[in-house]
């Protein structure tokens, strides 16, 4: 269970961090940055770029300073934020994915805490700094620049742990390498680690190392992978992969009687662990599209604040951070109502999009505010009344307008 005195010590830790000298230096792309009393000091910047902000620039600045006898032009945000490394932004993104800061007993499934590692293309502006640090997507009409984020995302906990997010060139299978290597996967006696995988993923060499760090894996293939898959009739089998003197085992479930084939393979061996088992286990990945949905739909990730690189990578960790934020206010907000929630005809769960909201319009006054466990509580309280019924068997595809597809009036001009 999550504690609300631990989301107060990531806050704390963070306000901390913030205000420190030696962060403020470590980050400040130039010499006397920030040195002296300005409008824009190097904590405004960061807590304002944390609030996620959504309404034009100048409106947001406004509203930002209002209690303030100044305003602050875009032009001189622009020029600040500048100054600042983007590297700031991950250091308190890094802040909070360690989900031991914040419980000494994750929520596994099954004994095993379930991550899933899966790639999204992210539109970047067009602009000659932006081709030149992420690269060129093309099709058959134009080409255009475009970033690539690869997230591990601790499915049974709801935090992003850890991202990859580069030009587009390197592809998500280089991704998935370089987070095998995330210190989160460091397994505990307490339980194991196991990794869902989409079609794009499945190889020998990523086989092999998972193997090899001793992760487990479920991964969906396609009908076109290993011979000794291949071969396989359909259902639940075990099969051996000989590869350059190296001998693998491999669980197969395999089902082809549909328009499209649906193969997973894994190294889970045990009885229990049957046909079933594996759909089920399969079906958690889609958590990770959902929290990319909530990235680019309910956080507008993609409506970046600036133009260049710098800006791009400064709104993405923020971005992520607010996210892990969210996930553990929910989490801790439901674990003090959760009789209230289950009780009923119904469960219930908290309003995902309300707390994303509220998070990133309040996150200002928790990063200032001297009583910032009392401005918690408060915040907690709200979001305990923004209930959303859980249906887990929808038959009926809800109807969606403009914002489902285009998104439209939530797109700002960038600087």
């Amino acid at each position: 269970m999550i504690k609300k005195n631990s989301i107060c010590k990531l806050i704390k830790n963070v306000k901390t961090l913030i205000s420190s000298d030696e962060f403020r230096t470590k980050h400040s792309l130039e010499d006397n940055a920030f040195t002296r009393n300005r409008k824009l000091s190097f904590q405004d910047i960061i807590s304002f770029i944390l609030g996620l902000p959504r309404k034009s620039l100048p409106t947001e600045l406004d509203l930002f300073f209002e209690e303030k006898d100044f305003s602050v032009s875009k032009q001189a945000f622009s020029k600040a934020r500048y100054k600042i490394s983007s590297q700031a932004f991950e250091d308190i993104f890094q802040m909070s994915t360690d989900i031991f800061q914040f419980t000494s007993h994750p929520k596994t499934w099954d004994g095993y805490r379930i991550f899933a590692i899966d790639g999204s293309d992210i539109a970047v502006a067009h602009n000659k700094k932006n081709e030149t640090e992420f690269g060129l997507k093309k099709n058959n009409h134009s080409s255009y620049p475009m970033a690539r984020l690869t997230a591990l995302y601790d499915v049974t906990n709801d935090l992003i742990v850890d991202v990859q997010f580069t030009g587009i060139s390197i592809g998500e299978r280089e991704h998935a390498h370089r987070l095998l290597s995330s210190g989160t996967l460091a397994n505990d006696r307490n339980y194991k680690n196991l990794i869902i995988f989409d079609r794009g993923y499945p190889s020998r060499a990523l086989i092999h190392e998972l193997e090899d760090k001793g992760l487990s894996y479920l991964i969906r293939c396609s009908h076109s992978f290993l011979s000794c898959v291949n071969g396989c009739p359909d259902g639940d089998h075990t099969v051996t992969d000989i590869y350059k003197g190296r001998t693998t085992q491999i669980r197969v479930i395999k089902d082809t009687s549909g328009e499209e084939p649906h193969i997973l393979v894994s190294n889970l061996f045990e009885d229990r662990q049957d046909a079933s088992y594996h759909q089920n286990l399969y079906h958690r990945r889609w958590e990770i599209e959902t929290k990319y949905g909530e990235l680019k739909t309910k956080m507008r990730l993609e409506n970046f604040s600036g133009k260049n690189p710098q800006a791009i990578r400064q709104d993405l960790y923020a971005a992520l951070f607010i996210s892990n934020l969210s996930a553990l206010m929910k989490s801790s907000a439901e674990a003090e109502m959760e009789e209230k929630l289950t009780s009923g005809k119904h469960k219930y769960q908290l309003n995902r999009s309300y707390i994303i909201g509220i998070v990133s319009r309040y996150v200002k006054s928790l990063l200032t505010v001297p009583n910032y466990k009392k401005q918690l509580t408060a915040l907690i309280t709200r979001i305990q009344r923004m209930r959303s019924i859980i249906r887990p068997d929808r038959h009926f595809k809800r109807i969606s307008g403009h914002h489902g597809t285009t998104n439209g009036f939530y797109i700002r001009v960038n600087l």
